[in-house]
């Protein structure tokens, strides 16, 4: 794609946006590593140096865990780096790996909105229904999961935009050419 007058300033605008997506859940993913750290840390203290263990701890430490490897899966989604079997597509012709691309963000972003609208749907239906050990309506852990394929379904849906168009952020366009 040609980088020139109004194009280029929307691609900035563009590359701008999700950047700014990207860092604000890197940062969430990295609170969350803390508070599940300091939770562990904070049983620990309450059952071998009080003698008396946090009930809730437990479940509090699994829920922003959760959390935080669904929100950690949209940027393993964006940066290409889940798991994956590349046997097949590594043999295919040049001319087959564009489309492939296409169909397999599309994929993605079609699988990710259709989980938000269902965790959307069982988090409405089981809002108040209390956790076990916190008593927090449940529709809180649930409602980490709407918000986690939602974004997953935008990664998916600028992946497929970039895919389409043959979109590349410009210092990754730089780098390519110095090698």
């Amino acid at each position: 794609m040609k980088n020139s007058g109004n194009g280029f300033s929307l691609l900035r605008i563009y590359f701008g946006i999700t950047d700014v997506l990207e860092k604000a859940v890197e940062w969430i993913i990295a609170v969350l590593f803390f508070f599940i750290l300091a939770v562990a840390l904070l049983q620990v203290f309450f059952r071998f140096v009080l003698n008396s263990p946090l009930v809730w701890s437990e479940e509090m430490a699994r829920y922003l865990g959760i959390f935080m490897i669904m929100l950690a899966t949209s940027n393993a989604l964006k940066r290409n780096v889940l798991i994956g079997v590349d046997v097949l597509t590594s043999k295919l012709p040049k001319s087959f790996i564009k489309p492939l691309r296409i169909f397999s963000c599309s994929a993605s972003m079609c699988v990710m909105g259709f989980l938000a609208i269902h965790a959307y749907t069982l988090t409405s239906r089981n809002f108040f229904t209390p956790t076990p050990a916190m008593r927090i309506p449940i529709g809180i852990p649930y409602s980490c999961m709407t918000i986690s394929c939602f974004i997953c379904a935008i990664v998916g849906l600028c992946m497929t935009i970039e895919a389409v168009f043959n979109i590349k952020k410009p210092e990754i366009v730089s780098k390519e050419k110095e090698q």
